[in-house]
């Protein structure tokens, strides 16, 4: 598809967005329409960027660089015809095998995305090209954000973040591809701010209805909290300071109760690197359950 040349007047936004599970697209709780409500916002607000953005550069929580190229290696999509990946973490055969039909259609651009890869390279990251499909973090939230009424028009690039738990290295990624920002590209994380199935869990499995009322009520104190400190954190207008103040949640109890592995925060830390020093603005209504945030981020 075409797409625009003319570099914006001013750098494009960064998001961050809470990019919830399949469930998104068929839960008829009131907090799952506000999850949907917000995201539907966002995807107005970057419909309506002018000029047109070139493509929006997607980290997701569930394109985490592959073990096999061996640490401080980034991996970027250059496939043409990009297809939709079902890679649940429930198996919904028995329960709703529908979700195995569901399809988002996307522009993608590997043309562009050689370009970006070339600009990770020229800035010292080692880069592989690898041909892959889009993933739920990115093609679920997408399908809200951008429904068929008003379909997103530009193309989306999907880059990895590191692998593993050097979170330092995932802020200097988005220093990176936060120069991308001046030449036409809005860059979107889609992760969660709290994410940890391991807390849930703990609540499924506790033995009696009392021990779970007290495991959620503990649960959601503490993903509240990390919530709140994480909120602290990232809306520090110097980006030093910023870099520093979320580093340093690594060293609160919350964090590994809230991230048991760390893939769904590190898009975050991607988005907020590429920010610079610029304002950051929490979007939509909170919604904060035991165990998950769904905090949405605007860096602009």
């Amino acid at each position: 598809m075409p797409f625009t040349t003319e570099p914006p007047p001013q750098p494009y936004p960064a998001y961050f967005i809470g990019h919830a599970g399949v469930g998104l697209l068929f839960n008829e709780s009131l907090s799952n329409k506000t999850v949907q409500a917000n995201l539907r916002e966002i995807g107005k607000e970057i419909l309506s960027l002018s000029p047109r953005p070139k493509a929006i550069v997607v980290f997701s929580g569930h394109f985490e660089a592959g073990e096999i190229h061996g640490p401080g290696v980034i991996e970027v999509n250059v496939k043409r015809g990009t297809y939709i990946q079902h890679d649940f973490v429930n198996d919904f055969h028995d329960t709703r095998p529908s979700v195995y039909e569901y399809d988002w259609a996307h522009h993608d651009a590997p043309e562009l995305a050689v370009q970006v890869w070339a600009h990770l390279v020229k800035r010292g990251i080692k880069a592989k090209r690898v041909e892959r499909g889009v993933d739920h973090g990115v093609w679920v939230p997408f399908k809200v954000m951008f429904p068929e009424e008003t379909p997103l028009d530009v193309p989306v690039i999907q880059v990895s973040t590191f692998h593993g738990y050097d979170l330092a290295s995932q802020i200097q990624l988005g220093e990176v591809v936060g120069a991308l920002r001046h030449e036409g590209y809005v860059i979107l994380g889609s992760g969660m701010a709290v994410h940890s199935f391991a807390s849930i869990s703990e609540i499924r499995g506790a033995p009696t209805e009392e021990e779970r009322e007290t495991t959620r009520a503990k649960v959601l104190t503490e993903s509240r909290a990390f919530d709140t400190h994480l909120r602290e954190a990232v809306t520090k207008r110097s980006a030093e300071e910023r870099k520093k103040a979320l580093l340093k949640l690594e060293e609160l109890y919350e964090f590994k109760r809230s991230h048991p592995t760390v893939e769904h925060f590190t898009p975050l830390l991607v988005a907020a690197g590429a920010a610079g020093d610029t304002e950051v603005e929490p979007l939509g209504v909170d919604i904060v359950e035991p165990g998950m945030s769904y905090l949405n981020l605007r860096f602009a």
